[in-house]
């Protein structure tokens, strides 16, 4: 996969009709805008695109939509992960097949799991999908489950292409760097999940980050990254501060909101707000949607 790092890369939102469905022709709209912007990459269906709220066939409905509308100008890395290692495998495959790039999965939730079942569910998808396409995430407030340091370091030496850190702690992304470090890979892709440490990650060497506030604001995000790829540090730290104080302003069900609101002020984009029942209204009975 050619990415150039660091790299912002919007976890993108998942725009629903009234009824529920996805809206195509909002997500093709959304991602060109997003690309205008120049993101380096697009990654749909994780946390923030609502992924336990959609079915296996819906993923491949966003997927190729968003394939479609990226066109090859950014890489696409889908997040597939379900809470089996044979349904993630099935998943990842069609997703593979329909042209995205690499895929995402969470470490596999509901069920609590010892360290190593959870290796060996990332060696299964290493082995099934191909190590150079898997990139393992980590989002501990939406699972049973954790991806530790030690565990992570033993599968980038076993060839795992990256990592998204949703930790959304400080010192847990450094033992990370750190774990990563002594494993000595130059390709391996570690994304942060959160834009507050994107300077701090950044420096340390990581790839750039995996972040939701890139839908509504990739322009704050963009600059962060010009910011550092330049040496303009204070510049960066000071962009990062705006981006911190918007996120931090933002609750995670407003998030889709805000987005409808700028994309249909600034492009002419309309863009359905709402969630996915039964986080949102989309999908309700008319009756209950108000």
């Amino acid at each position: 996969m050619d990415l150039a790092t660091p790299a912002i890369i919007p976890a993108l939102l998942t725009p629903f009709r009234p009824d529920g469905a996805v809206d195509r022709d909002a997500l093709r709209a959304h991602v060109g805008w997003l690309i205008d912007h120049r993101v380096d990459a697009i990654m749909p269906c994780g946390t923030t695109g609502e992924t336990a709220l959609l079915s296996d066939d819906e993923v491949l409905e966003v997927v190729e939509a968003v394939i479609a509308a990226a066109g090859g100008r950014v890489p696409v890395i889908t997040h597939v992960g379900r809470p089996g290692t044979l349904p993630t495998i099935e998943l990842g495959r069609r997703a593979l097949d329909a042209g995205a790039d690499a895929v995402a999965a969470v470490v596999p939730y509901y069920h609590p799991l010892e360290p190593e079942l959870i290796l060996d569910h990332y060696r299964a998808l290493m082995d099934g999908l191909g190590a150079e396409r898997v990139l393992a995430y980590c989002i501990p407030s939406h699972s049973n489950n954790v991806l530790d340091p030690a565990g992570l370091a033993t599968l980038a030496r076993e060839g795992l292409a990256g990592f998204k850190d949703s930790t959304l702690d400080a010192g847990d992304h450094d033992a990370y760097v750190a774990a990563l470090r002594e494993v000595d890979r130059d390709d391996f892709l570690l994304f942060v999940g959160l834009g507050a440490l994107l300077v701090q990650s950044i420096s340390a060497g990581s790839a750039g980050a995996v972040v939701g506030i890139a839908n509504l604001r990739p322009d704050l995000c963009v600059g962060v990254r010009d910011a550092l790829r330049d040496g303009r540090d204070d510049e960066a730290e000071r962009l990062q501060a705006s981006s911190r104080a918007e996120q931090d302003a933002i609750r995670f069900q407003d998030l889709k909101r805000e987005t409808a609101d700028r994309l249909r002020t600034e492009a002419g984009i309309e863009y359905g707000p709402h969630m996915r029942a039964p986080l949102g209204a989309a999908g309700r009975p008319a009756a209950q949607r108000a």
